[in-house]
């Protein structure tokens, strides 16, 4: 053998026999692994690495997929549903009208703002009203009531614009 051809890389040498790293037995064609050691073992995960974050969040977004379409069809839930405005089927106030009975409304609230105008953005305030107060409602816009209070001694009577889930009723 010369120097030429012992300086040839492992791929590229031809050898007529090749043996087992391990046990030292002569391989069969092609060679890729002995019969008596059986196939090399796959290099173990590593379990310090864990997943990274896309894989993460992309696990946690199927599961979650997965649960809303099971809770779907078996709440037996119209998907179409849920995106209708649910302000539309409000239930108006009906007022029980009997001699024997009357019904106030108190504000429920240490204090609330009376306004001039149905909304927080655009309106002032006009009087600031504490808790006990009564009122009288005049009428109802979506959320909001228009009322007028009921004046303790020496006080005006006021009305302007209250949250409705600001006032409690009472039965007497």
């Amino acid at each position: 053998m010369n120097s030429i051809e012992s300086r040839k890389s492992y791929p590229n040498m031809k050898r007529n026999y090749q043996y087992c790293d391990s046990c030292g037995t002569l391989l069969p064609a092609p060679g890729f692994f002995c019969v008596k050691c059986d196939p090399p073992e796959p290099p173990e995960p590593d379990p310090e690495k864990g997943l990274d974050f896309s894989q993460a969040y992309l696990r946690i977004a199927l599961i979650t997929l997965v649960f809303i379409v099971v809770a779907v069809f078996k709440l037996d839930i119209n998907p179409l549903n849920l995106f209708q405005d649910l302000g539309t089927d409000e239930v108006t106030l009906q007022v029980a009208e009997d001699e024997d009975y009357e019904i106030f409304f108190k504000v429920n609230v240490s204090s609330a703002n009376l306004r001039d105008k149905p909304n927080t953005k655009t309106s002032t305030i006009l009087f600031v009203l504490s808790q006990g107060t009564q009122v009288e409602i005049l009428e109802k816009k979506g959320k909001w009531s228009k009322i007028r209070s009921k004046p303790r001694p020496k006080e005006p009577t006021r009305t302007g614009w209250l949250a409705s889930k600001l006032i409690d009723s009472e039965i007497k």
